[in-house]
Parts: structure tokens; C-alpha cells; sequence
């Protein structure tokens, strides 16, 4: 029962019925490893080593065993005890490709770039068709600053399967060199908002070199924003996908209709025009917001009252696994809003009044919410209003990228140094933002305890 529970994704339940089973049989060495498993699905760390703690007094550990003491030093912000733990788990079965897997994406979360990139390519000499293996060698690259790797292999990535799209009626993809025949540029949607906003910062590059017609298929919510962005551009709404599996998207009237020659995927700009960190511009702030918009914002916000405006984001608002190494929780910001006197404005658009509401109970400060403004769909009032701010705090989301693209001083709160990176201690792409690495081993209140000095000085004024 226990174990089709937790097959269904049931893991409080799994809990209980183990629990009943291991009552009647306490010697079941394989239901106590399961026990662990769920506390270790359930995101209860602590209780999960202490279970594996009494298991090893039982029955020899073995991979398994290990494994999940890994999981769970992990989940407990002890990065560098669980890839021992991997470690012991590899002695025994050297030949699990995704063990090393696991391995790198933990040595990468401490910093150790170089040794992710080994272990990576082991689990894809193991297995060279694991596509998830191959992309995770090329987020390895990409991390340890190997760019040139890391890009000439990111093709990867079409080929998983929660992102395969089959685009027909493409034309051949561009070669990079200057339009010689007229015919348009279709630079091709992919990934989120927040990657969208990132790898748009490419576009004007791509305009010198292709010196040609250039259509952007961009989220319908952006293509106001990017239209005053980059004159000569012409942004489309994102071709409808088919809810096939794969999905399918017919390209073949828009290139017929604008006369459109070749293709680019958007995440494959930086390929041509980021090839090491000195191609990054040092400028911040490439969007164009509303200029009417952003004035009526800094009039708003300057009704409220004389202190400085800072916008506050906690958490992304797709709900992933793993939130705790990615996201602050709630407790965790409040020494953020008690470190000066600022006006917090609330950026985080699916905030529960139950989350606004511990804040303000947790700080004593009141968070400021916008009205008369839908923050997950007008993005373009939105790039506005975030220009309108003194400073965003944010963890690694849509906000914060939005801040550095209209050029708004930001700090980010990143769990790790991550392929974005291309090897640098703080993001390349946006030069205004403050960007503050938890890694592996480092609880969020100790990284907020490392943001509080730096947001005070920003609100002073320094750069």
C-alpha cells in the first residue's frame, strides 16, 4: 500500500502506511530504506537521516542507502556531505551514470566547477544516448566558464522530451552570416519569460550582424515591450503549439507571409554573439518601457510618501521541486525589510494573502501592493512599474531579469552559479544587479544575512 502511495505521488500517506507496516515488522530492513525515501519526498531531512541513522545499525549500507543519505543532506543545505555520500554510493556501483550525474550537479552547487564537468562526462561516457546526461554536460561547461563547449553542444536540449517541439515549414537555419538575398531572419520562441527577457539582450547584436529583416516570435505579453525595444524588429505572437506529444507548430504561412529565409532559436543567440564573458556590454538596461507608464508609477509610488521604493519577489511562480534550495521561505526575507526604511513593493504576482500576511506579521512592515495592474499578464506595465523602482530584490526569477533588462539596480539571491553564468562570480547579463551566490552548503538566512549591508548601501546611493 505504502509503496503504490507513494508511486502515485502520495508521499503523507506513504508515511502513514510505513509506519503501520514497519510497526508490525521492525526488522524489514527494505521498508525502513523506503521510510527514508519518503521523508526524504516529503522534504523532511532531518527525520529522514535519523532514520537512515538507525537503519545503518540494523543492515549494511548499500547504494540505495546511500543515495538517500544523500537526498537528505542536501535537503538539510549540506552539499558537501551529501556528494560523500554519492561518493560511497559510486565505490560500489561505479558504473551508475546517473549517480555521477548527481554527483555533478551537487559539485557544481559547492563550486566546484571543474570536478562537475568530470563527473558529467563520465555519466555520459556510461551512457551516450542519455539525453538528460548530455545536457547536463553542457550546463556543467557552461558553468565552469568552458563556453565554447558548452554552446556547440547546447543543441541537446531540443531533444528532452518536456521541451520537444517538432516547428514545421522552418526554413535552413542561419549560418551566421550577413542577408545576402533579402529575405527575413526568424529568430524562434523557446524557454520561459524569464530566459525570454534574458537572451533578448542578443537581438540588437543579431541586427548588426544579419544586417537583414529580423521577426522575433516572442509571448504575446512581451511583444509591446520588445516592438520599442528594438526598432526594426518586428515581433510575432508565439505560434500556436498542438497539445499532441510531442507538440507540433506549423511556421510555414508566417515564412511564406513575411518572406522569411532563415531561422535561429532564441536560446542559440548568445552562440553568435556572447562567445566569452568580455562580448558581455557593460551597460545595464536594453527594454524600452512606457515612458508615460513609468512616470505615472514614479508619481505613485512618490504619493505614498518620501522613502525609496524596492520591489520584493521570494519565489518563482512555478512550483518545482527542490523550491527550498532555489527560494527563501517567507521568515527568511523579513531581515531584508527590518534593515532600512523603505517602501516594500510587492512584485510577486500570485502572492496568497496568507504569504502577505505572515510577512507583515513576521516584520512588522506592511507590503505595498500594487493595484489596478495584472503583474503575470501586462508585462509591459509591469517593465514600467518595475523602471519606476529604486531597487528589486529577488531571487533568480522573471523580476529579477526584468529589472536588469529595463536597468533598474537589483540584488539577486542566486542558490547557485549556474550556467547563465559562463563561469563568472556574478550574472554577465545584467551589469545593475548585485548578485549574491547561496551554494550548496549555506542556509538562505545566512545569504540574507550577506544581502542586508549591501541593500543599505544601495539605498545610500553608492554604486
Amino acid at each position: 500500500m505504502a509503496e503504490a502511495e507513494r508511486l502515485s505521488g502520495d508521499p503523507f500517506n506513504a508515511r502513514v502506511s510505513l509506519e503501520k507496516a514497519m510497526a508490525l515488522r521492525p526488522e524489514e530492513a527494505s521498508w525502513q530504506m523506503s521510510y527514508a525515501a519518503v521523508l526524504n519526498d516529503l522534504e523532511r531531512p532531518e527525520e529522514a537521516l535519523s532514520a537512515l541513522q538507525f537503519l545503518s545499525t540494523v543492515s549494511m549500507p548499500n547504494p540505495e542507502y546511500y543515495f538517500q543519505e544523500a537526498r537528505a543532506f542536501f535537503d538539510a543545505f549540506k552539499a558537501s556531505s551529501a556528494i560523500l555520500s554519492y561518493r560511497k554510493a559510486l565505490l560500489m556501483t561505479p558504473g551508475a551514470a546517473q549517480a555521477w550525474n548527481n554527483l555533478q550537479l551537487l559539485e557544481r552547487r559547492v563550486g566546484r566547477m571543474q570536478e562537475g564537468v568530470k563527473s558529467a562526462t563520465r555519466a555520459c561516457v556510461l551512457e551516450p544516448e542519455n539525453i538528460g546526461l548530455q545536457h547536463g554536460l553542457t550546463d556543467a561547461l557552461l558553468s565552469a566558464g568552458e563556453i565554447a563547449r558548452g554552446q556547440a553542444r547546447n543543441f541537446w536540449r531540443h531533444l528532452k522530451p518536456e521541451i520537444r517541439i517538432i516547428r514545421q515549414g522552418l526554413p535552413e537555419e542561419w549560418d551566421g552570416e550577413p542577408c545576402g538575398d533579402g529575405k527575413g531572419l526568424l529568430i524562434c520562441h523557446e524557454q520561459g519569460i524569464g530566459d525570454e527577457i534574458r537572451f533578448a539582450s542578443c537581438i540588437p547584436d543579431i541586427q548588426k550582424r544579419f544586417g537583414g529583416p529580423v521577426f522575433l516570435e516572442a509571448d504575446k505579453r512581451l511583444t509591446a515591450l520588445f516592438a520599442r525595444s528594438f526598432p526594426g524588429v518586428t515581433p510575432i505572437e508565439k505560434i500556436q503549439r498542438s497539445d499532441t506529444e510531442p507538440p507540433t507548430a506549423q511556421y510555414g504561412p508566417l515564412v511564406e507571409e513575411h518572406c522569411i529565409g532563415q531561422h535561429m532559436m532564441l536560446a542559440d543567440l548568445p552562440s553568435a554573439v556572447r562567445p566569452s564573458l568580455e562580448t558581455f556590454p557593460g551597460k545595464a538596461g536594453y527594454l524600452v518601457p512606457d515612458n508615460a507608464e513609468t512616470t505615472f508609477w514614479k508619481e505613485h509610488f512618490r504619493k505614498i510618501g518620501s522613502l525609496p521604493a524596492v520591489g520584493i519577489s521570494w519565489r518563482s511562480g512555478m512550483r518545482r521541486s527542490g523550491a527550498r534550495h532555489n527560494y527563501p521561505e517567507l521568515k527568511d526575507i523579513v531581515p531584508l525589510l527590518e534593515a532600512a526604511d523603505f517602501l516594500p513593493v510587492c512584485l510577486q504576482y500570485d502572492a496568497s494573502v496568507y504569504e502577505t500576511a505572515a510577512i507583515q506579521a513576521s516584520s512588522g512592515r506592511q507590503l505595498y501592493l500594487p493595484s489596478g495592474i495584472d503583474q503575470r499578464d501586462e508585462l509591459d506595465r509591469v517593465a514600467a512599474m518595475i523602471a519606476a523602482l529604486d531597487l528589486v530584490i529577488s531571487p533568480n526569477t522573471s523580476v529579477l531579469m526584468m529589472a536588469g533588462a529595463v536597468g533598474t539596480p537589483s540584488i539577486g539571491l542566486h542558490s547557485q552559479c549556474g550556467a547563465i553564468f559562463f563561469g563568472a562570480e556574478r550574472d554577465p547579463w545584467f551589469p545593475g544587479e548585485c548578485s549574491l551566490v547561496k551554494t550548496g552548503d549555506r542556509s538562505w538566512p545566512a545569504l540574507i544575512d550577506e544581502a542586508v549591508p549591501h541593500l543599505v548601501r544601495m539605498l545610500s546611493g553608492e554604486n
